[in-house]
């Protein structure tokens, strides 16, 4: 069988980029296919074969990629899967699946979720993003692109959802069933603190308004205790702002740095609606409860009571009676690691592989 996989593009490590690559891991003879790769973001990619798109010619470093987005489903088209090829393997958020494929290759898409600012969160993109003069230009312009990512969505034959959040909203946007396999986490990296745990709680993830540091940064605020936000984005000032002296902005970390926070923190502040969400699972590794909104993939990881609170208003003062409620609880951060089980790397790759292989023998559907 071979196999080429595809990733949207290399810029920032987050959620969907962990798991490409442990896609990588599974197939490194593999060529994966990607609109660009930014080296000075993301790092070296040593031993991978990158085959990418004309855009990578063309400045897209440090954010610059968002002024591409109106060549993103052509740049996809361009590249070109070769005739060999028996299935592709791609991991994808937008318009990455509408690679050129031979009429034989199966298309498998793991979605990590159907773009938002196209479809659920249009309005509010527009909104949020675009000056008032430029809406109605920008408005026409996702339409397009909508319509263009129905195009490639019609062409994936199996799709692979990162949670049953994420498997609706296939449901409702391109009308298609898919297999819901949860992204992966290695659990035995993940190391908790012998003893006692520190005294503070984590915030982690970027810095943006739809991660809603704010209402853990308000939450802390009335609390009064101990929080340290990891991350870095264009929230940041505004955000430091309106923190108390209680609460610890620390900027990107490496990953090491990372796990040693998850290691000793309380828990984890989680109060966005997420499509996973994967620091949670992670959190849970290292034995950290974690309080997260009750919507998108959270409810899928964390069990109210079991694994930390779910909240169902997006207000600093329910988020801080959660950490109350939590912390009365004193969760075992034994039984919370034995339940992140559920997300371990092993699981995924025989899922995956399974799907794989079930696709490869049994080909397109005719």
């Amino acid at each position: 069988m071979r196999l080429v996989l595809a990733h949207e593009y290399f810029a920032v490590h987050g959620g969907a980029e962990a798991v490409v690559e442990v896609l990588h891991a599974m197939w490194p003879a593999a060529p994966v296919h990607a609109l660009f790769h930014d080296l000075e973001g993301y790092g070296e990619l040593p031993g991978w074969d990158l085959r990418l798109s004309p855009l990578q010619g063309l400045p897209h470093s440090r954010g610059l990629h968002r002024l591409l987005l109106p060549l993103l489903p052509w740049a996809a088209s361009r590249l070109v899967v070769d005739e060999s090829v028996d299935v592709a393997l791609t991991s994808t958020s937008a318009f990455v699946k509408g690679l050129t494929l031979p009429a034989r290759t199966v298309h498998i898409a793991y979605c990590h979720a159907p773009t938002r600012y196209l479809w659920d969160a249009r309005d509010a993109y527009l909104a949020a993003e675009v000056p008032a003069p430029l809406r109605p230009l920008l408005g026409r312009l996702l339409d397009a692109l909508r319509a263009a990512d129905l195009r490639a969505a019609a062409r994936v034959d199996r799709w692979i959802a990162n949670s049953h959040a994420v498997a609706a909203r296939i449901q409702r946007f391109y009308g298609r069933t898919s297999e819901v396999v949860h992204p992966p986490i290695d659990v035995s990296s993940f190391v908790p603190v012998a003893g006692e745990r520190g005294d503070f709680w984590l915030f982690v993830g970027r810095l943006s308004a739809y991660k809603r540091a704010d209402l853990a940064v308000s939450a802390f605020g009335r609390l009064g205790m101990r929080l340290i936000v990891v991350g870095e984005g264009r929230e940041r000032g505004r955000l430091e702002a309106l923190a108390r002296d209680n609460v610890e902005f620390t900027g990107r970390v490496d990953e090491e740095t990372k796990r040693r926070l998850l290691g000793s923190a309380r828990g984890l502040m989680f109060p966005s609606e997420d499509d996973f969400g994967i620091v949670c699972a992670e959190a849970l590794a290292s034995g950290a409860p974690v309080v997260a909104l009750s919507a998108g993939g959270a409810p899928e990881i964390i069990r109210d009571e079991a694994e930390g609170a779910l909240v169902t208003a997006q207000e600093p003062d329910a988020f801080a009676d959660a950490v109350l409620r939590v912390e009365r609880q004193k969760l075992d951060p034994a039984a919370l690691r034995a339940s992140a089980g559920r997300f371990d790397v092993a699981r995924f790759r025989e899922r995956v592989a399974g799907i794989v292989l079930d696709a490869s023998e049994k080909g397109r559907a005719t």
